[in-house]
């Protein structure tokens, strides 16, 4: 038996060295032909892809222009060129899976592909999409008003105290918003429960689910609609004020200008059913990218460490590289994963236009 063991223990070393090794020569190969193409072309949701393209171009000398979009601007662009057949952008740095699948992946404007560095480092269930990174929102409130959390659950929102105090981005120009809220329609059934549980009373329904009927609630409670995650964490968390607003569904990455802007600022963790919700940000190919491999390597890069750093100094984003530690400051992805709601692509898609029409009808009342 111990012989046995002793076998399988070398021949798995084997293993590991051979596809290590494998992995090398793949990489050593895609860098060499990217370095026989042009200018790469990325397009990205994210400001700090310009930290990542700048650290790629010093380590490898590729030159990298890159585009920051919102997600909305992205999907219309790359869209928009692929039906036009210009094959300007190589790789995107995207969000807003439903849009992207139906839009962009399905008619093949953009693929998947996994880099050596997924294979090694990230699990299976991130690789398609490749998952580079969960990005939280979540409820956030001032800390010099409320020294601890005032929510128990989300139909506090509705209630008459929090009138006019709540701030959330448009859902009209926040496409994962609408994905998201996608999720308190298909899980409408605790939506109702958590009604009953506040406050000991049966849901009256004016719209179909309870999903749609809080979204509709949150609205005529005065909702303050705002354009910008960053001036909803402002708002909430400056200084000085004696009846705060609240921030629903932002960004938790903007608590990261905490120190810097002297925010009293902090996370609600008590709130019921759900905290927030967290959504990906996906590595995607241009089907026809001009520098192909240069696309690939990059790829290969940002799902590494070191292709990480720029976002390892935040909270709220999530790394679903196993050799990426969490921020010292946050919490693991495994607490947010059990606290956080998500949401299902497929039903996204189906049930967005649901989300989208409550709202405008709801907001022009």
């Amino acid at each position: 038996m111990k012989r046995k063991l002793f076998v399988f223990a070398v021949v798995a070393i084997m293993l590991l060295s051979t596809v290590a090794l494998a992995s090398a020569n793949e990489v050593e190969a895609l860098i060499a032909a990217a370095k026989a193409e042009g200018k790469l072309v990325v397009y990205s949701v994210t400001s700090r892809i310009h930290l990542a393209a700048e650290a790629f171009e010093a380590k490898y000398g590729i030159e990298v222009e890159e585009h920051r979009l919102s997600e909305i601007e992205l999907v219309e662009r790359v869209y928009q060129e692929a039906r036009a057949g210009v094959d300007n952008v190589d790789i995107v740095l995207i969000e807003d899976y439903p849009s992207i699948k139906e839009l962009l992946i399905n008619p093949g404007y953009l693929q998947n592909y996994v880099p050596p560095s997924a294979i090694e480092a990230v699990p299976a269930e991130y690789h398609d999409p490749l998952v580079f990174a969960y990005i939280s929102r979540i409820t956030g409130y001032n800390t010099e008003v409320y020294a601890e959390d005032p929510f128990d659950s989300i139909w506090d929102l509705t209630a008459p105290e929090f009138r006019g105090r709540v701030m959330m981005r448009d859902v009209a120009i926040t496409g994962e918003h609408q994905n998201a809220l996608t999720e308190l329609i298909r899980r409408s059934d605790e939506i109702e429960a958590e009604y009953e549980r506040r406050f000991g009373e049966k849901l009256v329904l004016r719209e179909e689910n309870a999903g749609l009927e809080f979204l509709r609630r949150l609205i005529e409670n005065d909702l303050i609609l705002m354009t910008s995650d960053t001036r909803i964490s402002e708002a909430v968390g400056m200084k000085g004020q004696e009846d705060p607003p609240f921030g629903f569904y932002y960004v938790y990455s903007k608590h990261r200008d905490i120190p810097n802007k002297d925010l009293a600022l902090d996370v609600s963790t008590n709130i019921k059913p759900f905290l927030g919700y967290y959504y990906g940000m996906y590595v995607q190919l241009a089907t026809k990218a001009q520098n192909s491999n240069a696309a690939k390597l990059f790829a290969h890069y940002l799902m590494t460490p070191e292709g990480y750093e720029p976002w390892s100094s935040e909270v709220g984003f999530y790394s679903m590289n196993k050799n990426v530690e969490p921020h010292p400051d946050d919490r693991p992805w495994e607490w947010w994963k059990e606290r956080l709601w998500t949401y299902d692509p497929d039903f996204a898609i189906a049930n967005r236009g649901k989300v989208l029409d409550t709202w405008i009808r709801s907001v022009v009342q």
